[in-house]
């Protein structure tokens, strides 16, 4: 659920509004994250002034991504699992 609706588009509907395009400047492909233990490459986003998106490429093929409140960023340790 968007916890942000208000803050991101006041007065309106969110979908009627065209949410802004990520770009390639604003990804930092330099960041890491851990998957399953392991310190792995990963991107993120951290422009957004309400949260914070991080992912990676699986091994096995596909991705994982995580989109975080900012504002409990200091109570989060990020790392991802995969499932069998």
């Amino acid at each position: 659920m968007n916890q942000y609706r208000q803050e991101l588009w006041p007065g309106s509907n969110p979908w009627d509004q065209h949410a802004p395009a990520v770009t390639g400047r604003m990804v930092n492909s330099q960041a890491r994250t851990v998957i399953n233990g392991v310190d792995m490459p990963g991107a993120e986003v951290d422009t957004d002034p309400f949260v914070y998106g991080i992912g990676a490429h699986l091994a096995g093929g596909g991705v994982v991504t995580a989109v975080l409140p900012r504002a409990e960023l200091k109570r989060i340790q990020v790392q991802f699992t995969t499932r069998s």
